[in-house]
Formats: structure tokens, C-alpha cells, sequence
């Protein structure tokens, strides 16, 4: 069971990496490598294909997770996902409101949704354990 858990979590780590290098190399390749549109597009495709595998590796480790594992990164999620809706709406009325001068970046809010999850993670392990 442990060596099958940690087999799962090095091939969710791998698809992780995949999927954020070849964003990274999208964001980076287009207009610099190429400026054609269907690059981009096929770049966009082969990117999403690779987040699809990043999904189902993610979905394979809970499979493999034990009650109390599951307990954790379940509450984890909850707690992400209210606060990621509620201060993503938040930091867009803002802009809308004139609360902002600065248009709305996702890559804030998905930052903002990574810090949430791993420390939810944390402390919920620490409080659990």
C-alpha cells in the first residue's frame, strides 16, 4: 500500500511538472518562437491534454489514500474552494466598483488558491495527527 502511494505521488508530481512546463514554455514560446496562431493553438491542446493527466494522477492517489488522508485533503478542498469563489468575486466587483485601479489577474487568484490548499493541508494534518 505505502509503495503503491508513493508510486502515485511521484507520477502526479510528474504530470504537475509537465503541466506547468509546458505552460510556462506556451506563455514563453508564443511570439518569441513562433507567431502563428495554430501553434499556439496545438501548444493550448497538448497543454490541456497533459492537465487532463494531471487530473486523473491526482484522482489515482486518492484512490490510495486512507480515511483520515482523505478526511484532510477533503477538508483542504472545501476550505480552497469557498475561499478561492468568495475572494475571487471579491477582487472582480472590486475592479467593476472602482474599489482597484488594476484590472484582475488569474494568476493571482490561482496563486491565492495554491497558498490556501497547502495551508489548509498543513494544518489540518496538524490537527489530526
Amino acid at each position: 500500500m505505502k509503495t503503491q502511494l508513493k508510486k502515485n505521488t511521484k507520477k502526479l508530481a510528474i504530470w504537475t511538472v509537465a503541466w506547468v512546463g509546458s505552460l510556462a514554455f506556451l506563455t514563453g514560446a508564443e511570439n518569441t518562437l513562433w507567431d502563428n496562431l495554430i501553434f499556439t493553438k496545438i501548444g493550448l491542446l497538448i497543454n490541456l491534454a497533459i492537465g487532463v493527466g494531471m487530473i486523473i494522477a491526482n484522482k489515482n492517489l486518492f484512490n490510495h489514500y486512507d480515511e483520515l488522508q482523505k478526511k484532510i485533503q477533503f477538508e483542504a478542498m472545501a476550505l480552497t474552494l469557498g475561499l478561492a469563489v468568495v475572494v475571487g468575486v471579491v477582487y472582480e466587483v472590486s475592479f467593476d466598483f472602482g474599489v482597484i485601479n488594476s484590472e484582475p489577474e488569474f494568476e493571482y487568484l490561482v496563486i491565492f488558491i495554491s497558498i490556501c490548499y497547502i495551508v489548509s493541508t498543513l494544518l489540518n494534518s496538524l490537527r489530526y495527527k
